[in-house]
């Protein structure tokens, strides 16, 4: 059995004083870290609120991810009032009002010390169709219809002024959407992933009518009735009669009734005879 020697007073009040010794010196550099540390950050935050540290205008927030949105529409749908502090400016709420106030579907928002600027990232909504406004004669007094402007693929509006006008604007979608009612709007994406794969070209819909959706086609105008999850079948019943006009020699197909895929019906109109002059 190991015996522990024991310590004399003196070697215990030296060890004492030597803990106490150590303990105050570790205090110490911790106090000392702290103040550098806090003296440091104020300092940077001073500096960093300095005029120098301003952002004076739209041209120092740099934009990428933007392909239809220009830069200048993006600097402007940043809602700051200039000059404005680099650090008093709060990323996230930036980033979330640009989604709220233009056709953006994710935005990214970062402060940058040298030089000051801010830089934005984002990901556009992509028009896939114009909404055209309803006529008056089709229009009914209790009837409400998306206004004019553009539909993503996932049912999202965006106004007509979302993508700027003139010459410089994008391309823009060449499908047209006519008569499409609020309540309905959650069936568009499904709607527009069939269509957009149609080996027939579609170039209009017309739903103002909600018992029987319409589209114009490379074959004419196709009657489909309501719309259904038979809309795929409709386009491949379509697609099967695209030699019809060569076979309708002297008409005129009128309209394609696919309400029921199964016994697709043709309206023509008889072409009129060419007028022959009396010999003298």
């Amino acid at each position: 059995m190991t015996r522990v020697s024991s310590l004399s007073p003196d070697e215990l009040r030296n060890r004492r004083k030597s803990l106490r010794r150590r303990r105050r010196i570790s205090i110490s550099q911790a106090l000392w870290r702290f103040w550098a540390l806090s003296g440091l950050t104020a300092a940077i935050f001073w500096g960093a609120t300095r005029p120098v540290w301003l952002i004076h205008g739209p041209e120092q927030i740099n934009v990428n991810g933007n392909h239809l949105l220009s830069d200048e529409a993006v600097q402007t749908l940043v809602p700051l009032q200039y000059p404005q502090p680099l650090m008093k400016v709060e990323p996230e709420i930036l980033a979330r009002q640009l989604r709220d106030r233009g056709p953006i579907v994710s935005a990214e928002v970062t402060r940058q010390l040298l030089p000051p600027r801010l830089n934005v990232r984002i990901e556009e909504r992509v028009p896939v169709a114009v909404v055209l406004p309803v006529g008056n004669g089709d229009r009914s007094t209790d009837t409400q219809y998306l206004q004019a402007g553009f539909l993503d693929a996932h049912g999202a509006w965006m106004p007509l002024t979302s993508f700027g006008l003139g010459s410089a604007s994008p391309q823009l979608p060449t499908l047209q959407l006519r008569g499409i009612q609020p309540q309905y709007q959650r069936y568009w994406p499904q709607i527009y992933e069939t269509i957009s794969s149609s080996p027939v070209a579609i170039t209009e819909i017309d739903w103002h009518d909600p018992n029987n959706l319409v589209l114009e086609t490379a074959l004419g105008t196709v009657y489909l009735g309501p719309y259904s999850p038979e809309l795929e079948q409709q386009l491949a019943t379509l697609d099967r009669m695209r030699n019809l006009p060569q076979q309708l020699a002297n008409t005129e197909v009128a309209r394609i009734d696919l309400s029921n895929p199964n016994a697709p019906s043709v309206a023509v109109v008889e072409a009129d005879p060419p007028v022959t002059q009396s010999q003298p």
